[in-house]
């Protein structure tokens, strides 16, 4: 059952990144801190879902959230250096 809603989760993110639905703040910021805020939430994940009891689910799901969104920005990136602008 929590594959399925790894599945869902995984779809639903890329939804959102695709159609730029995140906050205004997530699409502004630079790649670097995307990257250093993913793995501080995923070693937050760990530890507070180590107390609580819920340790692998905790992890999976940000680790899911935080990697749809480091690949939306590697894209956009991507995409602006194909099209020839300044990255």
């Amino acid at each position: 059952m929590s594959f399925i809603f790894y599945i869902g989760l995984f779809f639903a993110c890329q939804i959102l990144v695709e159609k730029k639905m995140l906050p205004e703040k997530i699409l502004v910021m630079r790649l670097r801190y995307v990257l250093l805020f993913s793995i501080i939430g995923i070693a937050l994940a760990i530890v507070i879902g180590q107390m609580i009891g819920i340790g692998v689910q905790a992890t999976a799901t940000v680790t899911i959230i935080t990697s749809s969104i480091i690949a939306g920005k590697y894209r956009s990136k991507f995409e602006e250096m194909e099209r020839g602008k300044r990255v």
